[in-house]
């Protein structure tokens, strides 16, 4: 089984431009829903759209506890909840640090 990874490290490396390889930086994200269900995305990407729905806001990490990804496959922005990510890359988040 892999280490766990501290959140604080999960963002660090998610808000890296590019890669190791050079190619912008993409990762999987294993999270819970709203409703209790299990989510996976095996590709996403940060971006900077604007979140779906009719509001348009651009999430902000601090203030509301969103973060807004992108579906690499479909192109599609979504939101997740910080507090609910429970695996990046494969590796359980700890959000006690």
């Amino acid at each position: 089984m892999s280490q766990p990874i501290t959140r604080r490290a999960m963002f660090a490396e998610i808000h890296q431009e590019l890669g190791l390889d050079g190619k912008p930086n993409e990762f999987s994200l294993r999270y819970c829903r709203k409703d209790g269900s299990i989510g996976f995305k095996p590709r996403c990407r940060k971006t900077t759209k604007s979140t779906p729905g009719a509001g348009k806001f651009r999430a902000n990490v601090s203030g509301n506890h969103l973060f807004l990804v992108e579906d690499v496959t479909t192109r599609e922005p979504f939101n997740v909840l910080i507090d609910l990510i429970l695996e990046y890359n494969g590796r359980r988040v700890n959000h006690t640090f």
